[in-house]
């Protein structure tokens, strides 16, 4: 069951990366922008009893999620894809992908990718296959540092 609703920050699982904090401040600083003017214009997809057991887990959306712990959100709009049957939050249920869609700015533009189970596990927008080399070469970037500071150590 795949639910739209709005939940207290406090009841979301989510990542906090360091590099947000860090190397990509430039990003950080420019959607802490956007959110101060804007508020939260897409919501949250986050997953429950599944890959990470009976907690309210984000898949898209961290640097949001932290962007609104920073701006003293109280709660943020989610869609939640509940695996399961007992855990039904209240809310709007969404039965397709267009229902998904258009709770996004981009709506019909978004891609929804899912995985060979037909499990979502990406909402993103068209360009992104465009920003995805330099997305990665920032990772590769970032592991190497990790790297030299390991060895470092040793």
């Amino acid at each position: 069951m795949i639910t739209y609703t709005k939940l207290p920050i406090e009841k979301i699982h989510y990542l906090d990366r360091p590099e947000f904090h860090k190397e990509e401040i430039k990003f950080k600083t420019s959607l802490l922008n956007s959110m101060k003017k804007y508020g939260m214009i897409d919501p949250i997809y986050a997953e429950y009893g599944h890959r990470y057991g009976k907690i309210i887990k984000v898949i898209v959306g961290n640097n949001r999620m932290t962007a609104a712990k920073i701006l003293g959100y109280k709660e943020v709009p989610i869609i939640i894809n509940s695996y399961d049957p007992n855990y039904k939050p209240e809310g709007r249920e969404l039965k397709s992908d267009d229902e998904i869609r258009a709770l996004f700015k981009l709506g019909k533009d978004l891609q929804i990718r899912r995985n060979k189970d037909g499990m979502i596990d990406q909402i993103m927008p068209p360009w992104y296959n465009k920003v995805q080399k330099e997305y990665e070469w920032v990772l590769k970037k970032i592991n190497t540092k990790l790297l030299e500071k390991l060895y470092q150590k040793n």
